[in-house]
């Protein structure tokens, strides 16, 4: 049986990270740092750096882009290619100076 991601699945970040092996994302265009590829999928901007672990490498249709959330909702659209939809956290609500008292 060959496993395969279907088109336009839709999750976190953390969700496609825990549900498929690091070989088969990176396969599919979804690169961890960690995984000793950071040369390989890094060599088109010419420049190779040292990142950390939290940081993942996604192949847009516009190029790779940095996923820095395990919050960050990804869709799959097909041979290696996402879309990257980046987390933002609700904004909190500050309450005006006249409201707190």
């Amino acid at each position: 049986m060959k496993i395969e991601i279907p088109i336009g699945a839709r999750g976190s970040r953390d969700e496609f990270s825990s549900t498929y092996k690091d070989d088969f994302l990176i396969k599919n265009g979804l690169v961890h740092i960690k995984t000793g590829y950071i040369e390989f999928k890094i060599t088109e901007t010419k420049k190779i750096k040292e990142f950390t672990g939290w940081l993942y490498l996604v192949n847009t249709k516009y190029g790779l882009l940095a996923s820095m959330s395990y919050k960050d909702t990804l869709t799959y659209l097909g041979h290696g290619i996402w879309d990257l939809k980046t987390y933002e956290p609700d904004k909190i609500l500050i309450p005006e100076e006249d409201e707190l008292f």
